[in-house]
């Protein structure tokens, strides 16, 4: 009976952890470009206690099917689920994307680089457009109504002209806009000279969060591709400038998650305390 016990620990263990990733779930509903942890399970096979026969037909004999045992459950996977979130109206900064893109930024100036596709965007004291975590956007030079792609770099707007910077549904950031009150359409300032950057990965999935809403590349996720400019049709995706992407948490799904869980967690402990009373009975007849 012991090993019973460890069946059901072994599956309280694994249970704990769709918990936590539930719990941090939905902690961060409210976080912009936010993904949720999907964590997912395997049957852990333990035993075949007879082995099935074949039928056998000159003695006008059925077979049998073999007797077998499965000894729990474990973890099979813990992913990021990237399926879109809903857009929400933002602030004249912000950009959401939509497709499978990532902004392409940096936590130490250029050092290393992280992806995200939190688009909460905002100039800093030193005209760095950064994140809402205070990490440093890149994107592409621009002059002359043409983009240099073949280099990232960092997004400052030290010496430009602008009275409320906003970024085109192309990604170029402009001076200013306006919008018309009656007929809601827009009209932008002049052009600044950076247009955003946006890169992909084989397996997003595969990526390693991290705080500040942002994304690490991992053996598993790929290297990123070759940053683009956002366009329709492309990998990347199009951008839809002052608005913002809501995390992907679906708070009556992780709720509903969260009971089975617990249902789950219960019936194990149950199990435990079952075998529990059962060998205090046995140790008490024999004593």
């Amino acid at each position: 009976m012991l090993d019973l016990i460890g069946q059901a620990k072994g599956a309280i263990e694994s249970l704990e952890t769709k918990l936590r990733a539930i719990t941090s779930n939905i902690s961060n509903m409210s976080v912009p470009g936010y993904k949720r942890i999907d964590v997912s399970f395997q049957e852990v096979f333990n035993k075949v206690m007879r082995q099935g026969t074949a039928a056998d037909t000159t003695q006008n004999q059925g077979g049998t099917n073999p007797a077998q045992v499965g000894g729990g459950i474990a973890i099979s996977n813990i992913s990021v689920d990237m399926t879109q979130g809903d857009l929400a109206e933002g602030t004249d900064l912000d950009l959401a994307i939509s497709g499978s893109g990532f902004f392409v930024v940096s936590p130490d100036g250029g050092a290393s680089k992280l992806y995200s596709r939190s688009g909460n965007l905002s100039l800093d004291a030193n005209a760095n457009l950064v994140t809402d975590s205070g990490m440093q956007v890149y994107g592409f030079a621009r002059s002359g109504g043409s983009t240099t792609t073949s280099a990232l770099v960092p997004i400052n707007l030290t010496g430009q002209t602008y009275t409320n910077p906003t970024f085109d549904s192309d990604g170029v950031l402009r001076a200013s806009y306006a919008k018309d009150a009656t007929t809601g359409a827009v009209t932008y300032g002049a052009e600044l000279p950076f247009q955003i950057a946006l890169t992909t990965f084989p397996n997003p999935s595969g990526l390693e969060q991290r705080s500040g809403t942002t994304f690490a590349q991992t053996a598993a996720s790929g290297s990123p591709t070759t940053a683009a400019v956002p366009a329709t049709n492309s990998k990347q995706g199009v951008v839809s400038p002052r608005m913002i992407e809501q995390s992907n948490v679906f708070y009556i799904g992780e709720t509903i998650d969260a009971l089975d869980v617990q249902r789950a967690m219960s019936g194990n402990l149950t199990i435990v305390k079952m075998i529990s009373d059962t060998i205090s009975q046995f140790i008490s007849k024999i004593s």
